[in-house]
């Protein structure tokens, strides 16, 4: 067995799940959003630059129309890693490194590396995703024990949720704030386990632009902001701003101050991570009956709206 592989993770997630079975050591290059301190082979047009959502979101689209990469590879420092083993993705190609882009790296550089494309549409694929990573790497036993750890947290959430026979919360989701996305993907699984509904949201498919009306019909009870790539205080100013509009102030969520902020990357990343997500989920949804992981007091805010009331 080959425990020393090179290993270049053109995707965060990948990175959050070698991290995760404590493989960190065999990555040799990561992506310019991921947080351990390894060379970035994958760099940003628009990271750190302190955009607004409304911002990014023009930028994005614009690239989605010319079906350009917001981000680059840095051919000549994958050349130098010469890596084994490339993960990338191909759900969304204009925020990550698509996959497409992956093979003409490896086609110019002559690379000899594996590539391995994670596709996730659900938890249970995320899950499965993780298996793949372990056994990909050589170390499948690894992923295994760390998967049987998430399903006792997941069914410990489970069993209580059903012992009190707790009714689920009626929630609206949001993976962004100007324009607001709903959740998509794997996103209403960990609603759903945590103890919530969200009738806006759209399993197992890309998220998509929701209208105010479509919000005040379902007039959430709990609702949670959690922008994809953007930092928590960055997402407290962009959320702060769309809340000035009036039609939030005749919703329950609003009027029992039960709307919160959330890290992003609990949610948006499908990795190991999504588990702590459906954890603080559960506690913010059944307070009485969940607390909030402390690791977690610096990845959630629930705002104070009792001066913006009427």
């Amino acid at each position: 067995m080959n425990s020393y592989k090179k290993i270049c993770s053109f995707l965060p997630a990948a990175t959050n799940i070698l991290v995760s079975l404590e493989l960190e050591h065999l990555i040799e290059g990561v992506t310019f959003e991921c947080s351990i301190d390894k060379p970035r082979v994958i760099l940003s047009k628009i990271y750190d630059k302190q955009l607004s959502a409304s911002e990014i979101s023009k930028i994005v689209s614009e690239h989605k129309e010319q079906n350009i990469a917001v981000n680059t590879i840095d051919y000549e420092l994958v050349k130098k890693i010469n890596p084994d083993i490339i993960f990338t993705q191909a759900i969304c190609n204009v925020c990550q490194i698509g996959e497409a882009d992956v093979c003409n790296a490896k086609k110019e550089l002559s690379l000899s590396a594996e590539i391995y494309s994670l596709n996730p549409t659900s938890l249970e694929e995320v899950f499965d995703n993780i298996l793949t990573v372990a056994r990909v790497v050589e170390h499948p036993q690894k992923g295994e024990d760390f998967l049987k750890n998430i399903q006792i947290r997941i069914q410990h959430i489970e069993q209580t949720i059903s012992t009190y026979n707790l009714n689920p919360k009626r929630i609206s989701f949001f993976e962004w704030m100007n324009p607001l996305f709903n959740a998509g993907h794997w996103i209403p699984d960990q609603i759903s386990i945590a103890g919530g509904h969200d009738p806006l949201a759209n399993p197992r498919e890309h998220s998509f632009v929701i209208d105010n009306d479509a919000i005040v019909k379902v007039n959430p009870e709990v609702i949670i902001f959690s922008a994809c790539g953007m930092s928590m205080k960055q997402s407290i100013k962009e959320v702060t701003q769309v809340l000035q509009q009036d039609f939030w102030k005749d919703l329950a969520a609003y009027k029992n101050n039960n709307i919160w902020v959330v890290e992003g990357n609990l949610f948006t990343q499908p990795g190991s991570d999504l588990v702590d997500g459906i954890e603080l989920l559960a506690g913010i949804f059944h307070p009485n009956h969940f607390t909030i992981p402390a690791k977690l007091n610096n990845e959630y805010l629930q705002l104070d709206l009792f001066d913006k009331k009427d």
